[in-house]
């Protein structure tokens, strides 16, 4: 009797057949407890298809009778697993009950009327007990295991209601006796509990109770400006903001569920709506860029359904609020948060601040908003570094008088993250320093260049070693002992305060590895693509760099890129070879096959041909030669190599990408057709055959609407459009 597998059992096969009775009947499906996955699919009812027994109503009766004293005697059960079927069998009770008719009916109701009455009186008694003890079950409890696990009967008991305010519809209403105790409660378990499951858990109780007042005019009212709207925005609040993604997840459908069902169902007015858009809006913007990519990718759909065109003018109207969250989530706990506020801010400069329509309107905020971006700059943990370098350059390129103040603190930060350690963040850095340079003209890049010059040749200065000296170093136990291990499922980061701005994070992200010489090569690489790419776009304001200027710069990137004297020269080269196919293409078919192609032919070929490269660099030099090929054609590129060996070998790479491209799977074929979500993440694996070269200037999700819809004519000439998501 102490095994909870056979009670476990008995409910499940008891709520199937009463689910399959209430089909029957044509009622509506039992609550699924928990977050729901966006865009779920359901089955069709003929799908992974059994035979199953027919019941008469007497035997259907008697094990509604069952499950409905199962489930007082099993509401707290231990088992978590024993609970959530509790949960289920609840909503299958009042499903089915609740679309009968017969004599057995009025029995049924007050067992449903019983289930009703257990499950307010055990919330109400837990949650005061937790306004009794609130050090212990409010989120500012030191209690980080309430944190991480189930939280009995109280999580169960919101899931039960759930699945019978499902059942029930607009009737449940009738039953709810103290409103405002109602929503008191709820605020408690969805915005002050300690445990994540409980919140998630509440907030899934409110969308049945928003579905239920949606569906009957009635109840319009509490929708409109009563209790349940302002439990709602509350909960909103503090749940599309909520350090778990769990959390954050349930208020995102909880968001989609409110604002379809004002617009849609209920149909307000619209000065009605407005008066959510100071709370909502800026927590609807934020979280279209948070790391979580279920909530990034749900809240991006969700913006789009409620507001379809409109949205830069609401974010215009409602921007003194909006520039206010920004600044409070860049000083935010979490990291992975500073992160999408980084983004974010970043977004209004595109969107707003370069359309000369609402150019004014971001204007006032254009300081503060620098200042915390200036602040993320300075953050121990790199990707929170990387989004507001590359913020700060767009943000320059939008308003370069006021960002002229803090130009000596951004060309230290910004040549800084151009040596970093790791790749992402030189070549965002790249990227930054290419849109000040479009913003502050001639005097930026005679300085830049000056930095090319000084640093270019560093990767000859790394200190000699072999292949397996390299290894023996990165095997070093001394290196990898007594240090602090970290994983999003930890409970010491969350516990360890970071040096500098005191912030917490769910994960390490701070690098100690010295900077090496080759990286500062490795940056200007990307440095000199940014610069060739964005000088050649129509909207330059600086001249395209002529041959007098890049043909000995090229010659020594040439020159400097032969180094092998340390393993990660074939990095360096690989960094090479993504980047020149870019750079030709912006000096042009006739420039690259009159001057430029023979600088860099003989090392792209010895590259291919090599048997101790690493299959990184040799992968990238193909898809270099490929690329190459297809801007001066094929048959010219193998002209120009005399020798008949290396021929051989181009012959061969070229055949063995065709290939790749020809076997392509259907999934990587429609990942090439589409743009990136995010207008940060990288479009692709760069090291695929699949790979879309990084593009240069802004990215993609922040050009204009007009140079949005340019770019995606060029990649895929048929009609696609490019996905405005603001």
């Amino acid at each position: 009797e102490n095994r909870w597998e056979s009670l476990a059992v008995g409910l499940l096969l008891g709520t199937e057949v009463l689910s399959k009775a209430a089909e029957g009947q044509n009622r509506s499906e039992v609550y699924i407890d928990g977050p729901r996955v966006p865009a779920e699919e359901k089955k069709q009812q003929d799908e992974d298809a059994v035979v199953t027994a027919t019941y008469s109503l007497d035997q259907i009766s008697s094990l509604a009778t069952i499950l409905y004293k199962a489930t007082l005697l099993h509401l707290e059960h231990s088992e978590p697993r024993i609970r959530t079927l509790v949960a289920r069998a609840v909503g299958a009770h009042a499903t089915w009950s609740v679309g009968l008719q017969s004599d057995k009916t009025e029995i049924h109701k007050v067992e449903r009327d019983a289930i009703h009455h257990q499950i307010i009186q055990s919330v109400n008694e837990h949650i005061q007990q937790g306004r009794d003890d609130a050090q212990k079950y409010s989120k500012s409890s030191a209690g980080a295991l309430d944190d991480t696990t189930g939280w009995r009967a109280l999580e169960t008991n919101w899931q039960c209601l759930a699945c019978w305010i499902a059942s029930l519809g607009s009737n449940y209403f009738q039953h709810l006796e103290n409103e405002e105790q109602m929503w008191q409660n709820l605020e408690y378990s969805a915005v002050t509990h300690v445990n994540r499951h409980v919140r998630a858990a509440a907030i899934a109780v409110l969308e049945q109770l928003i579905v239920a007042a949606g569906n009957d005019s009635t109840y319009w009212h509490l929708l409109e400006s009563g209790g349940l709207r302002m439990v709602t925005v509350k909960i909103l609040k503090a749940g599309l903001a909520d350090n778990w993604s769990q959390v954050r997840m349930a208020a995102s459908v909880l968001n989609r569920v409110f604002w379809s069902t004002l617009q849609q169902t209920c149909k307000f007015p619209t000065e009605n709506l407005e008066k959510l858009y100071p709370l909502l809006v800026p927590r609807m913007c934020l979280n279209r860029f948070y790391l979580a990519q279920g909530v990034k990718l749900y809240s991006h759909q969700t913006w789009k359904i409620v507001f379809p065109d409109n949205g830069v003018q609401v974010v215009v109207q409602t921007i003194a609020p909006v520039v206010r969250y920004y600044v409070q989530m860049c000083d935010a706990d979490n990291h992975v948060v500073r992160e999408g506020a980084c983004q974010a801010v970043a977004e209004l400069a595109v969107k707003i601040g370069m359309d000369p329509e609402n150019a004014n309107v971001l204007q006032p905020h254009v300081v503060i908003l620098l200042q915390a971006l200036l602040m993320c700059f300075h953050d121990e943990s790199w990707p929170v570094r990387d989004e507001a370098c590359l913020a700060c350059g767009i943000f320059c390129r939008a308003y370069p008088e006021e960002c002229r103040v803090e130009m000596p603190t951004l060309w230290t930060r910004w040549t800084e993250q151009l040596t970093d350690q790791i790749w992402s963040v030189r070549a965002d850095a790249a990227v930054a320093l290419g849109q000040a340079c479009q913003a502050y003209g001639q005097e930026f890049f005679d300085k830049l260049m000056g930095f090319i010059k000084e640093n270019l040749p560093a990767a000859k200065k790394q200190p000699k070693m072999t292949l397996e000296e390299y290894k023996a170093w990165q095997n070093s136990e001394e290196a990898h002992t007594e240090n602090q291990l970290y994983s999003c499922g930890s409970l010491a980061p969350k516990l360890k305060k970071k040096a500098g701005a005191g912030r917490i994070g769910c994960s390490s992200c701070d690098v100690n590895r010295p900077k090496q010489p080759w990286e500062a090569t490795d940056g200007c690489l990307y440095l000199i693509r940014e610069l060739i790419e964005t000088c050649n776009q129509p909207d330059s304001v600086m001249q395209p760099l002529g041959d007098d200027v890049l043909m000995p710069l090229l010659q020594e990137v040439a020159d400097i890129c032969r180094v092998s004297h340390f393993p990660q020269s074939d990095e360096l080269r690989a960094t090479l070879w993504r980047q020149l196919p870019g750079m030709m293409d912006a000096v042009g078919k006739m420039r690259c096959k009159r001057l430029y192609l023979e600088v860099f032919l003989d090392l792209l070929m010895r590259n291919i041909e090599s048997r101790t490269a690493s299959a990184i660099s040799r992968h990238a030099a193909i898809a270099c030669a490929y690329e190459l090929g297809q801007l001066v054609g094929p048959n010219i590129l193998r002209g120009r190599i005399y020798d008949d060996y290396q021929k051989e070998a181009l012959d061969r790479a070229l055949r063995e990408r065709e290939m790749e491209e020809h076997n392509m799977s259907p999934m990587m074929q429609d990942m090439q057709q589409q743009t990136q979500f995010s207008p940060f993440e990288p479009p692709g694996l760069l090291d695929t055959p699949y790979s879309q070269k990084m593009q240069p200037g802004l990215p993609e999700g922040f050009m204009n609407h007009q140079q949005q819809t340019a770019a995606a004519a060029i990649r895929h000439p048929g009609g696609f459009e490019g996905n405005i998501s603001m």
